[in-house]
């Protein structure tokens, strides 16, 4: 391992205000179609294991929880809400996702784990713009619509008593439908932007932190976003989410 630097309380402090305030300035002032969700990665390790999670960042609030089916076997749930501050015009949007795992873990080392999970998950989502309403009143300034994930999360990562550190790496496809409303952005009609782009494939990649003791841990998860149908789709490029997770 590379040797660790000296790292003062105000530079870490500093750290992670920089990099809230980044994933701030991402959300910019138009409709988005998708934000990441946090990656749950609970790194069992035995059968009859479980971890309950609780994890926030901008704008959002999330719940996860894991429970080690067999010695190898675990099974993941996830949920999570959006609901961005709306500007001084009154524009905006919210969401959710809800989405189930069952996959497969080992220990290759001691405390190092590998995980592997496929994932499926459901959401809805909504985007209000009336300030569009000036140059187009005949519409309704709005839209809305449902989105189906799947795909397969790996991890690997290192496991003890005070501190727990792994990479994870979501490989997912993304679709659209039930689309509905009437707005119009950038002089095009969204409902005919998310028809033309309704099929996505997504690379995300995350490092997740914790420490505490033993059965509590705090947590912080850096996570990118790369559209690699779309780069330039209407959505987040990445989160920074802080929360804890318990191990039962």
């Amino acid at each position: 391992m590379r040797h660790r630097p000296h790292l003062r309380p105000g530079h870490l402090r500093n750290f992670i205000f920089a990099c809230i305030t980044l994933g701030l300035l991402s959300s910019s002032c138009s409709p988005k179609y998708y934000v990441p969700n946090t990656h749950n990665v609970p790194l069992m390790q035995q059968k009859g294991e479980s971890t309950a999670a609780l994890a926030s960042g901008a704008w959002r609030t999330e719940l996860q929880a894991a429970h080690a089916i067999t010695d190898n076997m675990a099974l993941l749930l996830n949920t999570a809400f959006f609901y961005p501050e709306d500007d001084d015009e009154g524009d905006g949007g919210k969401g959710q996702i809800f989405e189930v795992g069952l996959g497969h873990y080992q220990t290759l080392a001691p405390d190092i784990i590998f995980e592997i999970y496929p994932l499926l998950a459901i959401g809805t989502l909504e985007n209000h713009f009336p300030s569009t309403l000036t140059d187009h009143p005949t519409t309704t300034g709005k839209i809305k619509t449902t989105l189906f994930r799947y795909g397969i999360q790996s991890a690997l990562g290192h496991k003890s008593k005070y501190f727990d550190a792994a990479i994870s790496t979501r490989l997912v496809g993304l679709n659209y439908s039930n689309t509905s409303g009437n707005l119009i952005f950038s002089r095009q009609s969204q409902i005919d932007y998310l028809q033309e782009k309704n099929t996505h494939l997504l690379l995300e990649p995350a490092l997740t932190l914790r420490t505490g003791y033993n059965s509590l841990k705090l947590q912080i998860q850096l996570g990118k976003s790369f559209n690699l149908s779309i780069p330039n789709f209407r959505q987040d490029n990445g989160h920074l989410t802080i929360g804890a997770v318990y191990y039962n």
